[in-house]
């Protein structure tokens, strides 16, 4: 297969660690110039170093998602710099797991400025930039819970609904100004994502026991994207939990409502008195 990468230029958001750095790294042994940006402008760093130890062209950038006009400038900016942006991806993001109950609406509005804001943010800044060249993709990475609901999770869930249909309905109106957009919802990924993750009710130890024991690499879920986004499609569903998740749905969505109600049972269950 061509390789669609060599000599392109790529901004990733939340591109320090995880997923996000994985893709950096990947990006630039296609042959990209990564731009590499992190709220944690340190570990950008690091990874913009590596990167270039290992013979790729990468530069860090500090970059808070939330912040619409510091999104916008980086946009622009990287633009100017390199004669355009031929590839956005937008991989920030974080979790909040709790009974709703249990949530101040800060948290709730946490959670969406990261993971839908920003998201906006980026895709609206890099969707005017490309509508202009007249060419460019844009990443937007989802969640197996953008298509399915997960309770004890809801602003996070919420929250990549409104990822999923953005870039779905925005996906048409793209494709007349020569951008194509590809959604990503990718299952349970073995990264620091779920040690930083806030946890309310319940011990880490005991939460981060419900989660499947054979989990993907970032590095092969950055193959993964990469090599669906090269082929241009639309959506990407991975790995094989997740897929198999997106069939429940389709074909079984009670099953999922089964699945919640035990998850929720469960978890209050770890209450002191329950609730």
């Amino acid at each position: 297969m061509k390789n669609p990468y060599h000599n392109k230029t790529a901004f990733v958001t939340g591109g320090g660690s995880g997923i996000g750095r994985a893709l950096c790294e990947a990006l630039a042994k296609r042959g990209a110039s990564v731009v590499v940006t992190d709220i944690n402008v340190k570990e950008a760093e690091r990874a913009a170093a590596a990167i270039a130890a290992d013979g790729g062209k990468a530069r860090a950038r500090g970059l808070d998602v939330t912040d619409e006009g510091a999104v916008f400038r980086a946009v622009e900016e990287t633009a100017a710099d390199a004669g355009g942006i031929d590839y956005y991806f937008n991989n920030a993001g974080i979790g909040i797991s709790a009974d709703a109950l249990d949530l101040s609406m800060a948290q709730w509005k946490k959670v969406f400025d990261v993971n839908l804001f920003g998201v906006i943010y980026g895709t609206m800044a890099a969707y005017g930039v490309m509508a202009r060249q007249g060419r460019g993709h844009i990443i937007n990475i989802s969640s197996m819970a953008g298509f399915a609901p997960f309770s004890i999770n809801t602003p996070y869930t919420a929250a990549k609904h409104a990822v999923y249909g953005l870039t779905e309905s925005l996906r048409h109106e793209a494709a007349g100004h020569g951008v194509r957009m590809t959604l990503v919802c990718p299952g349970i990924v073995r990264t620091g994502f779920y040690d930083a993750i806030e946890i309310i009710g319940t011990t880490r130890e005991t939460y981060m026991s419900w989660m499947p024991r054979r989990l993907i690499t970032p590095e092969r879920a950055a193959s993964i994207i990469l090599d669906g986004a090269a082929k241009n499609r639309k959506r990407i569903v991975f790995p094989l939990h997740a897929r198999l998740l997106w069939w429940v749905k389709k074909i079984a969505p009670g099953a999922l409502d089964i699945m919640n109600k035990i998850m929720v049972k469960k978890y209050r269950s770890l209450r002191a008195g329950g609730r």
